[in-house]
């Protein structure tokens, strides 16, 4: 039986890898996606380095000569950004950014000292691209210089009654009387982005693909030519049919998951973690369960183009909402709750949970069960629905 089981699916890969087109989608895109994901997402699980803003003057070396704006200035940069100044005589000359090229702009106005010294009301414009949790940051760090500069115009005020000839660099030297004592209060997560996101997230969401998308419409096109009719009057039993043609869609699925690995680690520089063995298990059983998929939709379709459709709409919004293409930590809450009934959103959790987040298998258990479950359904009824014609 076994041997007979094996014979169909060694027939089944050997003629599947005959096909040009599957081995450009099993060779070539991913490493199209690896590169374009990756690099566009780059910065998603936030950014340690500093950050550039762009300060416009309404005069030149406003921010030089002007006490009041140079603090705020100090102030700002001390929130991890990097200060680019720029006014009418900067913006024209030779240089590598001009002010309206950067996502974060803020102007200040000429008469921002007149106005602290009359009392009257400061308005600062503040521009960025940024969106959802890099807008809320950024916001945060620019009201929090702000407020800080505010606290040095009162504490000098304080000390010499006016605001007059204001010198920040006496209060800048003056000691610290509030300390704040920071300590971890557990383990810090950095959430990957990237290629640590985009090669492990991108190959789960490929191996879904290429058993859905070749898979299906294979076993379909055979049902409809009649090679699964002529092959049911051989000696083979059912069972051996059956399985054959799993195993040999499991064994494109895994050579997928293979090659994915080996190229993110040689080329985009992927570290699996300390589980490699365990990674390499549980993505096998992710491949089997879609060579499962791909058995009972072949079983079912009508046609070639439900086949394709139904196949690409279910990989891409299975990719999308698990986690595929982005971390999932960084999307709403309504969309990490879904993840927990998605498959997709299952794997991506062990794989986050295995490779950055340092944990174990017992972390990571009821996902891997829960995969090996939904597996094991899925072929009893695509062995039970299996169609010959």
């Amino acid at each position: 039986m076994l041997k007979n089981i094996f014979f169909i699916a060694k027939k089944d890969f050997s003629y599947s890898l005959k096909d040009k087109s599957l081995l450009v989608w099993m060779f070539v895109m991913p490493l199209v996606f690896f590169g374009f994901i990756g690099s566009t997402t780059k910065g998603l699980g936030g950014q340690s380095g500093p950050l550039n803003i762009a300060i416009w003057e309404s005069v030149e070396n406003m921010t030089q000569a002007n006490p009041l704006a140079k603090q705020l200035i100090r102030n700002i940069a001390n929130e991890n950004y990097t200060i680019k100044v720029f006014n009418k005589t900067t913006a024209t000359q030779e240089m590598k950014y001009h002010f309206g090229n950067y996502t974060r702009q803020l102007w200040l106005p000429s008469d921002i000292q007149k106005k602290l010294d009359e009392g009257k009301k400061i308005e600062i414009e503040y521009l960025t691209t940024a969106s959802g949790l890099g807008q809320d940051k950024d916001k945060f760090a620019i009201e929090k210089a702000i407020y800080k500069t505010l606290g040095d115009v009162l504490v000098f005020k304080k000390h010499h009654g006016n605001t007059q000839n204001i010198n920040f660099d006496d209060i800048n030297a003056l000691p610290k009387n509030l300390i704040v004592d920071i300590s971890l209060a557990g383990e810090k997560r950095v959430i990957p982005s990237g290629f640590n996101q985009a090669v492990p997230g991108i190959l789960v969401m490929f191996i879904m693909m290429i058993a859905l998308s070749y898979g299906s419409v294979t076993l379909f096109l055979e049902r409809q030519s009649g090679v699964l009719k002529r092959l049911a009057a051989t000696p083979l039993t059912r069972t051996e049919i059956v399985l054959g043609k799993w195993l040999g869609k499991w064994f494109i699925t895994f050579l997928q998951l293979a090659y994915g690995m080996l190229v993110g680690w040689l080329v985009f520089n992927i570290h699996w973690g300390n589980h490699l063995f365990v990674i390499v298990v549980i993505l096998s059983i992710w491949a089997a369960f879609n060579a499962a998929l791909a058995v009972l939709l072949g079983s079912f379709a009508q046609s070639e183009g439900q086949v394709s459709l139904i196949a690409t709409v279910s990989s891409l919004l299975l990719a999308a909402l698990g986690g595929c293409w982005w971390p999932i930590e960084i999307t709403p809450q309504w969309m990490q709750s879904l993840s927990h009934f998605l498959p997709t959103g299952w794997i991506m959790d062990v794989l986050h949970q295995l490779m950055y987040f340092s944990g174990g298998v017992a972390d990571v258990s009821w996902q891997i069960m829960a995969l090996i479950i939904i597996s094991i359904v899925s072929l009893s009824i695509a062995f039970k629905r299996f169609k010959f014609f």
